[in-house]
């Protein structure tokens, strides 16, 4: 993670040296880290040196995620035994259903990633491992509502990455990382605005389930589909807000241009649908 990472995250989220390990420790076991790691190693001398090192940089941007969730959202104090073993059945759960439920437009990015890592000479499993990275930068939300709400995680994943691709949250998030920041200061301000995205994905998520707990309970069998459908009939019943809203976002994918002012202004819509 690189010689300043645990300074770091201490200063930005507010921790002790040791709670930042504890943290790195939870994603490490709960994501499987050290086997796409040494999968990653283990290419030395038969892949270029510059693809492993995207490979490890795509790692490295989903464990700061995943680290600063587990610092910054569990609510209490880490526990490394309990708080692995809760997590890792879920983000494996995740990891097994995601191609169901996912929609097409991030299954095809996904695919393509897969397809780019392979002809760059990834073993088949590890570009798929590579792939998922930024998909799993949302396993710990969507994890946790299906443990505090008791939603199956499929269902949970379908609503949450709907919700996303509608409002192209996913290509805000990675808009926003490219914007240029100037000092330590802009840079926490932009890495807060994107965790803000995350918080509002997680939050629309958990009111739309809510709101629509009777066609939830149909849901016996969970599609990429399911989220959709549901997400549209919420739409209809109970999402006047969102239609108002809803070209706002529209129109900043349109025109395909982002800066700190815009994703304020999308945070705080967002955050008006479910009262966060």
């Amino acid at each position: 993670m690189g010689p300043d990472f645990i300074r770091d995250r201490m200063e930005r989220c507010g921790v002790s040296s040791a709670a930042v390990a504890k943290g790195y420790i939870i994603t490490r076991e709960a994501f499987k880290l050290r086997d796409i790691w040494s999968g990653i190693e283990q290419l030395d001398g038969k892949v270029p040196a510059m693809v492993q090192i995207k490979a490890l940089s795509e790692t490295t941007r989903m464990t700061e995620r995943a680290v600063t969730w587990f610092l910054t959202r569990i609510g209490r104090k880490l526990d490394i035994n309990q708080d692995t073993e809760l997590f890792e059945t879920g983000i494996q759960t995740f990891k097994e259903t995601l191609s169901n439920v996912i929609p097409s437009r991030l299954k095809d990015k996904i695919d393509l990633i897969v397809r780019n890592g392979t002809n760059e000479g990834l073993p088949m499993s590890l570009a798929r491992d590579i792939s998922l990275m930024p998909v799993l930068g949302s396993a710990c939300d969507i994890v946790r509502i299906s443990i505090d709400h008791g939603y199956d995680i499929p269902l949970v994943a379908s609503i949450y990455f709907d919700l996303g691709d509608r409002f192209n949250l996913d290509w805000m998030r990675e808009k926003a990382r490219q914007l240029p920041v100037e000092g330590q200061w802009s840079d926490q301000a932009l890495e807060g605005l994107v965790d803000q995205l995350y918080t509002c994905q997680a939050g629309l998520t958990i009111r739309i389930l809510n709101d629509m707990k009777k066609e939830v309970s149909k849901a016996k069998t969970v599609t990429k589909t399911t989220g959709q459908e549901i997400m549209q009939n919420w739409m209809d019943n109970r999402g006047d807000k969102a239609k108002i809203i809803e070209p706002f976002f529209a129109e900043i994918y349109r025109n395909g241009t982002l800066d700190i002012a815009m994703l304020i202004i999308a945070e705080q819509r967002l955050r008006s649908l479910y009262g966060g």
